[in-house]
């Protein structure tokens, strides 16, 4: 099959890399896949081995299936000739409207919290699209000691988008040292804005801290590798499904989150801590991983293996087997 993605650029985003991933997967499966832009540049932090073209292109393409995310595309995914034309549902609070009523285009769900918004709201039952990780790029872990060194916590570093939560994580760090924790904040970004680069360049907390900026992303199992736990304060009012948190699981990393895109992933006492947004729950939390090396480790192992059923390549299938099917 012929398949492609409207996407708005390819930098460092977890929608952007969504497609990559599925593109390469679908590539070595034997499809071909586009990755359309405004300026048709590829990559430079991913090894993308589709085809990169313009938005200019998409007309002219006989693709089997298009997809986007973006709703301001959805004009110039109706413009395409492909017989699916799919609107992948990735953000909670997006103005559906138009294209739940326009008999042309199909609902993906990125996870079940988008997937129940979906049907509640708006009435229609969207083909469930859950995912993903590469389990292959995360190592299990085996060590879940950290006698003699600061407890690491980990978190998304993207002060930017407050939906991210990054300072709910900050503060409840500070709340700890404050109290005696022998502990270490470890943040990562890759900035995608001035506005980005220049929130983290004025960034300070009591904690003492580690900011890990531009790092491979290839290479992100060697961060998690570094942690003791991960921490998320996603917005649930806005997330579809939760990347760092499946990357931290298929990495065995102890995990505590809201339930913003980890409704399909996270169980609550037996892979993972669901947790209030609120500072002092997320110190709470945090403490009890400080003190229970036991608890990190059953947490851990058991988080490497709910995320299997969420790789991308079963993703990749259960894709292709709804279109070749439909």
């Amino acid at each position: 099959m012929k398949l492609g993605v409207l996407l708005p650029h390819t930098k460092l985003y977890g929608g952007v890399k969504r497609f990559l991933e599925l593109g390469n997967i679908f590539i070595a499966k034997g499809h071909e896949f586009f990755v359309f832009t405004p300026d048709g540049k590829g990559p430079d932090w991913f090894d993308f081995q589709g085809r990169m073209a313009t938005f200019d292109d998409v007309p002219q393409q006989n693709l089997d299936a298009i997809w986007t995310t973006t709703v301001k595309f959805v004009p110039l995914l109706l413009k395409s000739k492909a017989k699916h034309k799919v609107f992948y549902h990735v953000r909670i609070r997006e103005n559906m409207k138009d294209i739940v009523s326009n008999p042309q285009l199909e609902v993906y769900a990125c996870s079940s919290n988008v997937y129940d918004n979906d049907v509640k709201k708006f009435g229609i039952v969207p083909f469930k699209a859950i995912g993903g990780v590469t389990l292959a790029n995360y190592p299990a872990r085996t060590d879940y000691s950290c006698e003699n060194r600061p407890f690491v916590v980990m978190g998304y570093g993207r002060l930017a988008e407050r939906v991210k939560g990054t300072k709910y994580v900050v503060k409840a760090c500070d709340l700890l040292y404050t109290l005696g924790l022998n502990i270490k904040l470890l943040l990562f970004d890759t900035p995608t804005s001035d506005k980005a680069a220049e929130k983290i360049q004025r960034f300070k907390c009591r904690c003492p801290h580690e900011f890990v900026l531009n790092h491979p992303f290839n290479k992100n199992h060697e961060l998690f590798a570094k942690a003791d736990c991960f921490v998320s304060a996603e917005n649930p009012k806005y997330s579809g499904w939760n990347n760092t948190v499946a990357e931290a699981m298929a990495c065995g990393l102890p995990v505590i989150s809201t339930d913003a895109g980890t409704r399909d992933l996270l169980q609550d006492g037996k892979n993972g801590i669901l947790s209030a947004r609120w500072v002092i729950c997320f110190a709470k939390h945090i403490y009890k991983l400080y003190q229970d090396e036991e608890m990190r480790r059953n947490l851990g192992t058991n988080a490497r293996t709910t995320i299997k059923a969420f790789d991308w390549e079963r993703v990749a299938d259960n894709i292709i087997e709804h279109l070749e099917n439909d």
